[in-house]
């Protein structure tokens, strides 16, 4: 393969920057970015993740909508309608 430095930053910052387990603000530091908002070229999703998060969301089953007890029923059925 023909991999540069830069890939192998690349690769590594997308990864810390997409651990939950580290802060923005530490990859800014480890990366020696002067701001944080250069952190945001790193932080893009990647599609499969993107599938797999789609794919675990709607396999969850759905949760009926629950109003708070201050609410008239009559006046959230008027909002949303019945149910």
């Amino acid at each position: 393969m023909n991999w540069t430095l830069y890939d192998a930053r690349y690769t590594a910052a997308t990864r810390f920057a997409r651990d939950p387990a580290m802060t923005l603000a530490e990859v800014q530091t480890i990366l020696r970015h002067a701001h944080v908002t250069t952190i945001a070229l790193y932080t893009v999703v990647g599609l499969e993740d993107m599938v797999d998060k789609l794919a675990e969301h709607y396999g969850r089953p759905a949760q009926p909508a629950a109003w708070s007890q201050q609410y008239d029923p009559q006046d959230v059925a008027v909002v949303f309608g019945a149910r």
